[in-house]
């Protein structure tokens, strides 16, 4: 076996022809094959993991919601969610119509207000690390309403801490009107004039999660509570917080049986559409990409097929002094084994090196290019994530290495087959 090893080796250096530089092409293709594959597994890999932690820190760890829309008495399920172990907040959260601007005649409906006590906010989400300007300051101090806005809000809004908009809610828009016995639209006669929300920039944050910024601004449950006209203490949903996101399905179990007119839905539960989507993203390129390998492994059958023409009479000899057919092929194999390996190495390393750098070569190209080839409005993200798993890597390296093998195989048979005496008669 150490015998075929050595000869394997030398045969992808020989002295006196090319084939040596057909073999480092061939390396070559494998490990930028290699690299291609741990590099795109790698940013897939981070772009899951860390959409997962912004959406555990934007969000519950599992929300419980009334089956009548609103939840009268959020108290008991928060009493419960603690029973088990868990911490939770009642929220009031909803669509919102915003004016702003000179004279407030801007309109923006991507708003959602987000109303939970300010002490569990600061608790459970981490929105002090967030802020940008001014200070987290919710509720009533005299006649001013406080509220924290996003930078995407501010930059929109073109407003700043200190500055006012108002807000209104779709539930007291739609009592001003009603449909009439035609089907036509008229004014409510018995419902009530309103005046919007006025709410005053306390401070604006950066989640540094695109979609959430966007739409989310904070404020106190009172003022949702007068703004949504809900009865007072009440809540949309409960929010709950465990001991571990990802090993909470006995917690959820136990407030399912003791909650049965209640949904309690964990917040993967909540994304699974998103991040089922993800997951198929990743094996799907993994699948397509290992075509790269395999284009290098044809190209390690051809430069076994000329070695093996080329090296007819060294074949004829080994035979003629009694190796056998087996020990023949496994030359050929082991040829096409160290080219799978060495180039899984140096593409490993490359792709190593090219994640370590990867942000510095992204702005470099997008420099080069003049295109931002990383929108945060499209990805959520500040910067290009990865994370290197080594079981992906070893997935990576364990099929590359297979196919280069599998890629021996022909010309191993090939070189198997030749009759001594016709490979000697030959040279």
């Amino acid at each position: 076996m150490l015998t075929e090893l050595y000869l394997a080796g030398k045969y992808l250096r020989p002295r006196r022809n090319m084939v040596s530089i057909i073999s480092l092409m061939s390396i070559l293709g494998v490990m930028l094959g290699v690299t291609v594959l741990i590099v795109v597994m790698a940013v897939m890999t981070g772009f899951t993991d860390v959409m997962k932690a912004k959406l555990i820190e934007t969000q519950a760890h599992f929300q419980i919601r009334s089956l009548q829309g609103w939840m009268p008495l959020p108290g008991r399920a928060v009493e419960a969610v603690r029973r088990h172990g868990g911490d939770a907040a009642p929220v009031i959260q909803g669509a919102t119509l915003v004016q702003f601007g000179p004279q407030k005649r801007s309109l923006d409906t991507q708003a959602v207000i987000f109303a939970a006590p300010q002490e569990e906010l600061v608790k459970h989400i981490d929105i002090k690390s967030y802020l940008k300007a001014g200070e987290f300051k919710l509720g009533r101090e005299g006649r001013k309403c406080f509220a924290v806005i996003s930078t995407d809000m501010a930059a929109r809004w073109d407003i700043g801490v200190g500055d006012t908009f108002l807000v209104h809610s779709a539930r007291k828009l739609t009592n001003l009107v009603k449909f009439n016995a035609n089907g036509k639209v008229e004014l409510n006669q018995e419902g009530s004039v309103y005046l919007p929300s006025e709410f005053t920039v306390s401070g604006i944050y950066s989640a540094g999660k695109a979609d959430f910024d966007r739409i989310i601004f904070f404020a106190d449950p009172d003022d949702a509570t007068d703004l949504f006209d809900l009865p007072w203490g009440s809540a949309t949903s409960v929010f709950g917080w465990g001991r571990d996101p990802f090993d909470q399905e006995a917690l959820l179990q136990a407030l399912r049986a003791e909650l049965p007119d209640c949904a309690v839905i964990s917040w993967e539960e909540a994304n699974r559409n998103f991040l089922d989507v993800l997951n198929v993203e990743k094996m799907m390129m993994f699948f397509l990409l290992i075509f790269i390998v395999l284009v290098a492994a044809f190209s390690i059958t051809n430069t076994l097929i000329t070695s093996v023409y080329q090296k007819t009479r060294e074949i004829g000899l080994l035979k003629a002094l009694g190796c056998s057919d087996g020990a023949v092929m496994r030359i050929f194999i082991f040829q096409g084994l160290l080219v799978g390996v060495a180039g899984s190495i140096a593409g490993t390393a490359l792709g190593i090196l090219v994640i370590r750098f990867r942000n510095d070569i992204l702005q470099f190209a997008s420099r080069v290019s003049g295109m931002e080839l990383f929108p945060k409005k499209f990805y959520f993200f500040n910067e290009l994530p990865a994370h290197i798993v080594g079981q992906d890597v070893a997935l990576i390296v364990g099929a590359s290495i297979l196919l280069c093998t599998l890629g021996a195989l022909l010309p191993a048979w090939r070189a198997a087959r030749l009759d001594p005496a016709e490979a000697l008669r030959y040279e």
